[in-house]
C-alpha cells in the first residue's frame, strides 16, 4: 500500500490571485456605485473591492449628491435610468459641482449614453458589459 500524502495544515493561509487587480503602482480608489438594480450594485461592489478599492453604493439615485459630498469619491459609477431622478440632469449637476470628479455612466440605451457623455460623464459603458470592460474603465477614469 503506498504511503499516504500528508494533509495540508489548516493553519496555512491559501493565497488567491485576483485576475482583475491592478499592476504595481495602482492605488486604491474611493468609488461610489449608484444603480437601482441591487444585483448589479453587488456585482460591481464585489469585483471592485476584490481589486482593493473602497466602494460604497446606493440603490437610490436621489442620494447621489449627499453621498458625493459625504464620501468625496474619486469615481462615481451610475446607471442612467433610475426611478426618482433624472440621471442626465444629475450627471450634469455633479459635473458643475465637482469638476474633477470622474463619472462612468452605464446603460443599455445607446442614446442615453450619448446624452450622459454630452452632459458630463467622462466615460460610458453599455449594458451588458463584462467585468473586464468595467475594470479597464475604472483604471482609465482614475
Amino acid at each position: 500500500m503506498p504511503p499516504k500524502e500528508p494533509r495540508p495544515s489548516r493553519d496555512k493561509q491559501i493565497q488567491t490571485v485576483d485576475p482583475f487587480s491592478g499592476t504595481s503602482g495602482d492605488a486604491s480608489r474611493r468609488i461610489l456605485v449608484i444603480d437601482d438594480d441591487r444585483d448589479i450594485v453587488e456585482t460591481i461592489e464585489h469585483i471592485l473591492r476584490a481589486s482593493g478599492h473602497d466602494v460604497r453604493s446606493t440603490t437610490h439615485g436621489k442620494d447621489a449628491f449627499r453621498l458625493v459630498a459625504l464620501l468625496n469619491p474619486d469615481l462615481v459609477i451610475t446607471d442612467v435610468i433610475m426611478p426618482e431622478i433624472d440621471t442626465i440632469d444629475t450627471i450634469a449637476e455633479l459635473r458643475r459641482s465637482y469638476p474633477a470628479l470622474n463619472i462612468i455612466a452605464i446603460s443599455g440605451n445607446p442614446h442615453l449614453l450619448t446624452l450622459a457623455s454630452k452632459h458630463g460623464a467622462n466615460h460610458v459603458l453599455a449594458k451588458p458589459f463584462s467585468l473586464h470592460q468595467l475594470m479597464l474603465l475604472v483604471k482609465v477614469a482614475s
